[in-house]
């Protein structure tokens, strides 16, 4: 099974055993001096130990005094950390993975919190996406940091590692002088193509010097930049590839995509299908005679071994399907592929940074944590654990539990089985919640847990059966709030999933939205659909868009609702609903609107729906509360609420 996808592949002078290759993933786990740390190490082997054939590091720093990005950043630019890099070639290699580190600097996308001693500089004058203002480079500037990179790789051959990724995409230092948008030059770094790559040429020239021709050299290139007539385009990113191969480089990792756009198609959000940019690689490869490595949004196997099949390219990479599943290549090996986790691109894991301070993932709870959590126990002994609800806390709740030897019975009172997944899977272009969703029932039965839907047991009931502990994971209900006047009178008012599963069908009216959350922009999306022929506005009180909602998300939405001609308002607070009209405030300047409509939808979370209040605990002693039960969240928040909830009992 797989032949292709299991087969050796080469890298320059390296034999990589498989074609399965995790790329670059901020994981933020290193000290805040760049030093590897065992929650890194055991993240990294975690990867290895579950079949991947080649991980690429995360982002390296070659710079200390201007290139740094990110506080918890791994770090070459000193002789003291090699140590640090031999521990993690010696975590990786026994499992016969290979390991490449990936050098870049982030130029004018630096932190200048994090580089407040020197300016930090580009190809030209700029800001980048930390606010930073940026020169340009000097021709000193240049070389200085082109020895860096030199002296960095050979900071990490010495470690004992198989190789470098030169990150030269997305915006940062070297792209910068690829890319028109940001490189101005009138020197020998500026104006033809020959002269924009020219720092391109020296920091192989540079590597090659530091490492020897034997040592493999990787390219990370963003072949098509997707920021309109003022980027470059495909064309373009195959001559550079085809440069970089008359240089003498290895291989090339196609990517896409700068920082400035608008939507982020270098790492793509739920909406994009698997595939989706197959075209960038597959040029390369038809027109370069080097290996081509590159991320497609691959999410299955079977996929990746179809674009082996048809010569896409030579190495299956993701990252986000490794977060997902660190077992992902054993399990494709062995024909488990019902039993990967999937990744469903919700971005949570960079969504979620903020609340965690490093990598996380929303199907696997264990992500990022790797070093932290113990085994899990077998203490179960066939104890009746029951379980509440099934929606995504309740089903990893049960999982888990059933993991450790418990007897679990789940209740669902709904015909199906899913919950808010079920509602999210309604709204346009989330086909990925219904692979989630599949895999938490498949993972339940696979464990044995008994599935009853339809079934609300009575408190009575639940006496009867004296469990040893139960999951309260009954979820939420849309909320109403009380201060919003009429709202929970007014026949104008409605929720998302009245919407959502057609309960509602609304044409041909003027509907307001009220809450720009994702399920408040999705269900503003169906609304706005052009057959519906709606006037949809929506009010956020907060005083940006989408508050809370990761960038990427958000924009993939946005997009469409502004081609659906829907309208913004920021700063406005709904205060009364009437039979057919609204009132709302302007919080900036305390000014009240009176608003004509025929429909209101008010996407403002969820309450806990609590159907048996306190009681619980009447029948059992052990009552843990999960999920939307203790507070409405997103996807992340239940699936790791129900983990560790099942982890507590």
């Amino acid at each position: 099974m797989y032949e292709k996808l299991f087969s050796p592949g080469a890298i320059g002078t390296l034999t990589i055993p498989n074609r399965i290759v995790m790329t670059a993933a901020s994981a933020s786990l290193s000290q805040p001096d760049g030093t590897m740390t065992e929650d890194m190490l055991a993240y990294y082997e975690a990867r290895a130990k579950g079949g991947v054939g080649l991980i690429i590091t995360e982002m390296v720093c070659v710079d200390e005094a201007r290139g740094v990005l990110f506080p918890r950043e791994l770090n070459a630019a000193r002789e003291d950390k090699i140590p640090a890099f031999r521990a993690l070639a010696e975590r990786v290699h026994p499992y016969g993975t290979k390991i490449f580190a990936q050098l870049f600097h982030p130029g004018a996308n630096a932190d200048p919190k994090l580089n407040p001693h020197l300016p930090l500089v580009s190809a030209s004058d700029g800001r980048g996406k930390k606010r930073g203002t940026a020169q340009a480079a000097t021709r000193e500037d240049i070389q200085e940091i082109v020895q860096k990179f030199g002296q960095a790789a050979r900071r990490i051959k010495e470690s004992g590692m198989d190789g470098v990724e030169v990150h030269a995409a997305h915006h940062y230092f070297l792209h910068s002088f690829l890319s028109p948008v940001t490189n101005h030059r009138t020197d020998e770094y500026g104006g033809s193509l020959e002269n924009q790559t020219r720092i391109l040429r020296e920091v192989v020239e540079a590597i090659r010097a530091a490492c020897g021709r034997d040592f493999p050299l990787m390219f990370r290139i963003s072949l098509e930049e997707y920021i309109g007539r003022e980027g470059y385009h495909a064309d373009t990113g195959i001559q550079i590839c085809q440069m970089l191969a008359s240089w003498g480089v290895d291989a090339i990792n196609v990517t896409a995509s700068g920082t400035d756009s608008k939507l982020s198609q270098s790492v793509e959000p739920m909406y994009y299908p698997q595939g989706w940019r197959k075209h960038l690689p597959k040029a390369v490869k038809r027109t370069v005679p080097l290996p081509v490595v590159s991320v497609a949004l691959i999410r299955d196997p079977a996929y990746g071994e179809k674009l082996l099949e048809e010569g896409v390219l030579d190495f299956v990479a993701s990252a986000r399907s490794h977060l997902a599943d660190p077992d992902w290549g054993n399990k494709a090996r062995q024909g488990r592929e019902e039993e990967i986790l999937p990744c469903i691109s919700c971005m949570a894991c960079f969504g979620k940074y903020e609340q965690a301070g490093h990598i996380t993932c929303a199907v696997n709870p264990e992500t990022g944590y790797e070093a932290q959590l113990p085994p899990l126990p077998r203490d179960g002994e066939g104890r009746l654990v029951v379980v509440l609800g099934g929606g995504p806390a309740g089903l990893e709740g049960a999982w888990v539990a059933a993991r450790r030897g418990f007897r679990v019975i789940l209740f669902e009172k709904a015909p199906q089985l899913g919950g808010q997944l079920l509602l999210a899977a309604g709204t346009p272009r989330k086909e990925k919640i219904q692979w989630l969703l599949d895999s938490l029932c498949f993972r339940c039965r696979q464990a044995g847990v008994e599935l009853r839907t339809g079934c609300a047991p009575t408190l009575k009931e639940l006496g009867r059966l004296s469990p040893y502990a139960i999951l309260d994971a009954t979820g939420g209900v849309p909320g109403i709030p009380a201060a919003i006047q009429g709202a929970r009178e007014s026949p104008l008012v409605c929720t998302p999933p009245a919407v959502i599963t057609g309960a509602l069908d609304i044409r041909e009216e003027s509907v307001v939205v009220v809450g720009s959350g994702m399920t408040g922009l999705e269900t503003a999306e169906l609304l706005s659909d052009r057959a519906r022929n709606n006037a949809v506005l929506v009010l956020e009180a907060a005083p940006r868009l989408a508050p809370g909602v990761q960038g990427s998300n958000r924009n993939g939405v946005t997009a469409v609702l502004e081609v659906n001609n829907v309208v913004f308002l920021c700063n406005r607070t709904l205060t009364r609903v009437g039979e057919d009209r609204i009132w709302f405030v302007d919080s900036q300047t305390g000014e009240e609107y009176v608003y004509p409509c025929d429909r209101v939808v008010l996407a403002l979370g969820t309450v806990p729906a609590r159907p048996y209040g306190d009681r619980l605990g009447e029948v059992c002693s052990r009552v843990i509360p999960v999920g939307d039960a203790v507070k409405g969240g997103q996807i992340w928040d239940a699936v790791h609420a129900g983990y560790h909830g099942a982890r507590r009992i």
